[in-house]
């Protein structure tokens, strides 16, 4: 008698634990989508298919059903299957950020060598460029990897120099065009190519250095610094948001702000 109590309440609780983990596993699936396009223009689609889904498709399948309109119904289930390669299509710049991040690891150390030292040259060289009013875009490599932009430029392997840097960007220097990407305290690649924004409202009036900052930081968490051409000013993109008109002292605490979480108190200078 007891034995088949224990019987039953187990095979109770085995039933109750399904649910439970369906739900939690279902939770987690959510909550890392809503981690990926958060902070991107993938958001702002996801929210607007939701609204359409729970608005237009199931409310249109409800009155088919009730009504007995089956060639609609049938429409509207065999249409959620090419929704779903539509939405493949729509999110597949959030989806190659996942893979991207599930293919490589994160990295533990964001600035190598003396920490602090990186920080302060690039601080220097944006500086001096923007004194002189010489265009440039250096980006900094932060958790999402950014190989396939490093594959469109010059590899390089060189600690971060102001000199470097600044030779890189001289207007007659082969590689002044495009853009210089760090990684963990090393200039990595230069002339690398970046996607332009597709923000029209945020983008407007800017030159094509400020879209494809902009554009690079809708695609991955990194910090991009861009010095004006025209005007010498520099600004920083962040998650698809610019910040314009920045000083050295604004510019360096926004890298310090940026980058210390990366680094775990890593920018702060060896004794």
């Amino acid at each position: 008698m007891i034995d088949a109590w224990f019987k039953s309440l187990s095979a109770h609780a085995l039933g109750l634990w399904g649910p439970i983990l369906e739900i939690l596993f279902l939770a987690a699936i959510i909550y890392a989508v809503l981690l990926f396009v958060r902070g991107t223009r993938g958001a702002r689609i996801l929210r607007g298919l939701i609204i359409l889904y729970a608005g237009g498709f199931l409310t249109v399948l409800a009155v088919a059903q009730a009504v007995g309109l089956e060639t609609i119904r049938w429409l509207m289930e065999n249409l959620l299957g090419i929704a779903i390669l539509a939405v493949i299509v729509v999110f597949q710049p959030e989806i190659r950020r996942a893979l991207i991040r599930i293919g490589e690891s994160p990295v533990f150390g964001f600035f190598g060598g003396r920490k602090g030292g990186a920080i302060d040259e690039i601080v220097r060289t944006v500086t001096n460029l923007s004194k002189r009013s010489i265009g440039a875009i250096i980006v900094i490599e932060r958790e999402t990897r950014l190989g396939g932009y490093i594959e469109s430029g010059v590899k390089m392997d060189a600690a971060v120099n102001s000199e470097l840097l600044s030779s890189i960007f001289f207007p007659r220097a082969p590689l002044h065009d495009g853009a210089v990407i760090i990684r963990q305290g090393r200039i990595v690649a230069a002339n690398c190519l970046l996607p332009f924004t597709e923000n029209i409202e945020i983008a407007r009036g800017m030159g094509a250095r400020h879209r494809a900052g902009i554009g690079l930081s809708e695609e991955a968490d990194a910090v991009v610094i861009v010095v004006s051409e025209e005007t010498g000013r520099v600004s920083v993109a962040i998650k698809g948001d610019i910040q314009q008109d920045l000083d050295p002292a604004e510019l360096r605490g926004i890298l310090a702000e940026q980058c210390a979480a990366e680094a775990e108190g890593a920018l702060i200078e060896e004794e």
